[in-house]
């Protein structure tokens, strides 16, 4: 994968630096120990490729995907979502919500399903009446689109991973 091979070469490069202003002289080693100050720039590499792989939609290490998504799934859902879902209209570019129309997708809170990825399927499949929806505008099936079943499903992942991607 891409991003992965990214987020390893902006590790290594970080790793690099670090050794390199490590054995820059004997001062620095002798004042804070030059494996101790290693080990420092290689945590510090390491958080930084952490949030360089959340900000390229990768989930953490140790996160699992749902059963049934993958990465590639999760970016065709972000096409549909932005196209043509039209999930973008009401729920904004981002997820973040549009006063009066449609929910924030990023805040990790549920109102229409448990969260899971086929409790989302079944409320983009099915949309939210307008008496239960929380902006007192009703999200129709499909998001009022022609998408198919599949792009339902991906445009799930992808707004599953909004929600999910901070835990």
């Amino acid at each position: 994968m891409i991003r992965q091979e990214r987020v390893a070469a902006l590790g290594l490069a970080a790793a690099l630096v670090a050794l390199v202003a490590c054995s820059g002289g004997e001062t620095a080693q002798q004042e804070t120990g030059g494996g101790e100050m290693a080990s420092t720039a290689m945590a510090e590499s390491t958080e930084m490729a952490e949030g360089h792989a959340m900000e390229t939609g990768e989930m953490e290490q140790g996160k699992e995907l749902p059963a049934g998504v993958t990465e590639e799934m999760i970016s065709q859902g972000k096409e549909v979502y932005t196209g043509a879902g039209l999930c973008y209209v009401c729920h904004g570019g981002e997820g973040k919500g549009m006063p009066g129309l449609g929910a924030d997708l990023t805040d990790g809170k549920w109102v229409h399903s448990d969260g899971s990825f086929e409790g989302i399927v079944q409320t983009v499949m099915n949309g939210v009446d307008s008496g239960k929806s929380t902006s007192g505008t009703a999200m129709p099936a499909r998001g009022g689109s022609g998408i198919t079943d599949e792009q339902v499903k991906a445009v799930s992942a992808y707004v599953y991973k909004l929600g999910h991607g901070d835990e």
